[in-house]
């Protein structure tokens, strides 16, 4: 049975809400809450600013933390070389995460960004938070299931499993990824009502 240990867990949430606490780029955020269409050009901002903004070093790092102290892979050891090779691969699935999500964004047509709604009550406050990881939006201002965010989520994981392992693990990888959805969810409670609101009143 694979060993879990909350001490990781804990150390790597931590420098990940660390990292919300820095305010969303500009071009990652819709400031309006009607019809904002995306073209080539915003949607290859978008993941530039994705990958150059201080979130995205926080998930890296944060990830490749937890790993290192839960010595997972347990092959590449607990030294300096081992943690290098996790930042690497955490960075590598980070990465290719970021990429399908946008990419699958623009092919499908749709707004991924959270969106700047004015919410006065602490219910739709939270609610709005909760569903921003699940939640896209069309042209016509529509709201549908955020599929780039999670087909792309479950991809990396997936990806970074073999390229670790040198096997195919969906089952690994449905984990991982419902674990970064939660993830999401706690960075969003933690900006909306310690950093930068996804909302506002």
């Amino acid at each position: 049975m694979p060993r879990f240990r909350t001490g990781p867990l804990a150390a790597a949430l931590g420098i990940l809400l660390l990292g919300s606490a820095v305010a969303l780029p500009q071009t990652a955020v819709a400031q309006t809450s009607g019809p904002d269409p995306l073209g080539a050009d915003a949607h290859w901002a978008a993941f530039r600013s994705d990958v150059l903004s201080p979130g995205f070093f926080f998930r890296s790092v944060g990830s490749a933390t937890g790993s290192h102290l839960d010595d997972d892979p347990g092959a590449w050891g607990e030294n300096i070389g081992g943690y290098a090779a996790r930042v690497g691969s955490s960075t590598g699935e980070s990465l290719l995460q970021t990429g399908t999500m946008h990419g699958l964004a623009a092919a499908l047509d749709l707004d991924i960004r959270p969106c700047l709604r004015r919410h006065s009550g602490l219910g739709a406050r939270l609610r709005h938070a909760v569903l921003s990881p699940f939640i896209a939006r069309t042209p016509t201002d529509a709201r549908v299931p955020n599929v780039p965010n999670i087909a792309a989520t479950y991809g990396g994981a997936l990806a970074q499993a073999r390229w670790e392992r040198g096997r195919w693990t969906p089952g690994r990888a449905l984990r991982s990824t419902g674990v970064s959805l939660g993830i999401d969810v706690v960075i969003n409670l933690f900006r909306e009502f310690l950093g930068t609101p996804l909302s506002r009143d």
